[in-house]
């Protein structure tokens, strides 16, 4: 989750699809949802919702990731415009 001022989200999006997502992709993430939600008259939450096939390709991912400078660039800017940001990693036990 990352927490945006409105007037950052837009631009912050366009950044993620330029400079982030891409390699995501070729890393093996797989993007299943963008949600957004108000937290306030001025700041938007955004949650991404990535899936990897498996335990393995999540480490080969988070290692290929700390070899990416785009990838700390991208973070550094995020860092500098979020007003809060969150990672949650989980896994699937049961489906509904």
């Amino acid at each position: 989750m990352i927490v945006l001022p409105v007037d950052e989200v837009e631009g912050w999006v366009a950044e993620w699809r330029r400079m982030y997502r891409p390699n995501a992709l070729r890393r093996g993430m797989q993007l299943k949802e963008i949600t957004q939600s108000f937290r306030s008259a001025d700041a938007v939450a955004l949650n991404m919702t990535w899936e990897i096939s498996g335990i393995y390709e999540f480490y080969a991912m988070r290692a290929a990731a700390a070899a990416d400078t785009e990838v700390a660039r991208f973070w550094t800017m995020t860092d500098a415009k979020a007003l809060h940001r969150k990672r949650v990693v989980a896994q699937q036990i049961e489906k509904g």
